[in-house]
Protein backbone atom coordinates (compact mmCIF):
# COMPACT_ATOMS: atom_id res chain seq x y z
CA UNK A 1 0.00 0.00 0.00
CA UNK A 2 2.69 2.80 0.55
CA UNK A 3 4.66 1.68 -2.12
CA UNK A 4 1.46 2.39 -4.61
CA UNK A 5 0.80 5.63 -2.15
CA UNK A 6 4.30 7.00 -2.49
CA UNK A 7 4.11 6.21 -6.68
CA UNK A 8 0.64 8.10 -6.90
CA UNK A 9 2.34 10.94 -4.93
CA UNK A 10 5.45 11.18 -7.54
CA UNK A 11 3.02 10.97 -10.62
CA UNK A 12 0.75 13.82 -9.66
CA UNK A 13 3.41 15.60 -7.69
CA UNK A 14 3.49 19.52 -8.93
CA UNK A 15 7.14 20.34 -10.32
CA UNK A 16 9.06 22.68 -7.99
CA UNK A 17 10.95 24.99 -9.56
CA UNK A 18 14.85 24.73 -9.26
CA UNK A 19 17.30 25.74 -6.83
CA UNK A 20 18.34 29.11 -8.41
CA UNK A 21 20.64 30.33 -5.32
CA UNK A 22 21.89 26.17 -5.59
CA UNK A 23 22.84 27.33 -9.03
CA UNK A 24 24.74 30.89 -8.82
CA UNK A 25 26.64 29.22 -6.07
CA UNK A 26 28.70 27.31 -8.78
CA UNK A 27 29.82 30.21 -9.61
CA UNK A 28 30.84 31.61 -6.62
CA UNK A 29 34.24 34.03 -6.85
CA UNK A 30 34.30 34.11 -10.65
CA UNK A 31 35.65 36.88 -11.91
CA UNK A 32 34.21 39.10 -14.28
CA UNK A 33 36.84 38.37 -16.56
CA UNK A 34 35.81 34.36 -16.62
CA UNK A 35 32.33 35.38 -17.71
CA UNK A 36 32.21 34.96 -21.49
CA UNK A 37 29.46 32.47 -21.48
CA UNK A 38 27.03 35.70 -20.90
CA UNK A 39 28.15 37.48 -24.27
CA UNK A 40 28.76 40.71 -22.59
CA UNK A 41 30.98 43.19 -22.47
CA UNK A 42 31.43 43.44 -18.44
CA UNK A 43 33.11 46.84 -19.37
CA UNK A 44 30.40 48.23 -20.84
CA UNK A 45 27.36 46.23 -19.24
CA UNK A 46 26.24 45.94 -15.73
CA UNK A 47 25.75 42.21 -15.72
CA UNK A 48 23.86 41.68 -13.06
CA UNK A 49 20.87 40.91 -14.83
CA UNK A 50 22.73 39.32 -17.32
CA UNK A 51 24.20 36.95 -14.65
CA UNK A 52 20.83 36.20 -13.22
CA UNK A 53 18.88 35.58 -16.70
CA UNK A 54 21.57 32.75 -17.33
CA UNK A 55 20.71 30.92 -13.96
CA UNK A 56 16.95 31.55 -14.33
CA UNK A 57 17.54 29.44 -18.10
CA UNK A 58 19.44 26.59 -16.23
CA UNK A 59 16.62 26.62 -13.77
CA UNK A 60 13.86 26.03 -15.74
CA UNK A 61 12.73 29.99 -15.17
CA UNK A 62 12.00 32.31 -17.57
CA UNK A 63 13.55 35.99 -17.32
CA UNK A 64 12.05 38.58 -17.76
CA UNK A 65 11.76 41.24 -21.25
CA UNK A 66 15.29 43.02 -21.02
CA UNK A 67 17.01 40.74 -18.16
CA UNK A 68 20.32 43.08 -18.61
CA UNK A 69 18.16 45.76 -17.34
CA UNK A 70 18.12 45.00 -13.16
CA UNK A 71 14.91 47.07 -13.07
CA UNK A 72 12.95 44.73 -15.28
CA UNK A 73 13.22 41.52 -12.74
CA UNK A 74 10.37 43.26 -10.84
CA UNK A 75 8.49 41.72 -12.76
CA UNK A 76 9.93 38.29 -12.49
CA UNK A 77 7.58 35.16 -10.89
CA UNK A 78 5.74 36.26 -8.04
CA UNK A 79 5.60 39.56 -5.43
CA UNK A 80 6.69 38.51 -2.01
CA UNK A 81 6.61 41.28 0.93
CA UNK A 82 9.86 41.95 1.83
CA UNK A 83 9.80 40.35 5.48
CA UNK A 84 8.59 37.02 3.92
CA UNK A 85 12.03 36.75 1.91
CA UNK A 86 13.45 33.25 1.28
CA UNK A 87 17.02 31.95 0.43
CA UNK A 88 17.18 32.19 -3.75
CA UNK A 89 14.18 34.95 -3.77
CA UNK A 90 15.08 37.50 -6.56
CA UNK A 91 15.78 40.88 -5.03
CA UNK A 92 16.11 44.30 -7.07
CA UNK A 93 17.75 47.26 -5.14
CA UNK A 94 18.07 50.95 -5.60
CA UNK A 95 21.38 53.00 -5.40
CA UNK A 96 20.65 56.35 -6.30
CA UNK A 97 19.82 56.20 -9.69
CA UNK A 98 20.70 52.64 -10.73
CA UNK A 99 19.33 49.25 -10.15
CA UNK A 100 21.24 46.07 -9.10
CA UNK A 101 19.14 42.50 -8.91
CA UNK A 102 20.66 39.70 -6.66
CA UNK A 103 19.17 36.39 -4.88
CA UNK A 104 18.49 36.95 -1.69
CA UNK A 105 20.80 34.84 0.89
CA UNK A 106 19.63 35.82 4.72
CA UNK A 107 18.80 39.30 6.78
CA UNK A 108 21.66 40.27 9.40
CA UNK A 109 20.40 39.63 13.08
CA UNK A 110 19.00 43.24 13.20
CA UNK A 111 17.37 43.08 9.67
CA UNK A 112 19.29 46.01 8.64
CA UNK A 113 21.11 44.66 6.43
CA UNK A 114 20.59 41.96 3.63
CA UNK A 115 22.85 39.52 2.15
CA UNK A 116 22.38 38.97 -1.69
CA UNK A 117 24.83 36.83 -3.98
CA UNK A 118 24.97 37.50 -7.30
CA UNK A 119 27.10 38.48 -10.48
CA UNK A 120 28.61 41.71 -10.45
CA UNK A 121 29.23 42.13 -6.85
CA UNK A 122 32.63 43.82 -6.70
CA UNK A 123 33.28 42.33 -10.29
CA UNK A 124 32.78 39.24 -9.16
CA UNK A 125 29.62 36.50 -8.28
CA UNK A 126 29.72 36.61 -4.41
CA UNK A 127 27.78 37.33 -1.59
CA UNK A 128 27.60 40.85 -0.43
CA UNK A 129 26.15 43.07 2.16
CA UNK A 130 23.25 45.90 1.40
CA UNK A 131 21.13 48.04 3.37
CA UNK A 132 17.70 46.85 4.02
CA UNK A 133 16.09 50.14 3.10
CA UNK A 134 17.34 49.90 -0.38
CA UNK A 135 15.47 47.34 -1.75
CA UNK A 136 12.32 47.57 -3.96
CA UNK A 137 10.73 44.34 -4.61
CA UNK A 138 11.39 40.96 -4.08
CA UNK A 139 10.14 38.10 -6.16
CA UNK A 140 9.71 34.45 -6.21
Amino acid sequence: MKIILVMALALFAIPCKADMLGAASKYDRMHERSISFLDINPRRTSWCGAFLAFIAKRSSRQPPANPNMAVSWKNFGQPVFFRFARRGDVVVIRSGRRFHVSLFDHFDQRRQYVYLFGGNQSNRVQLSRYRASSVVAVRR
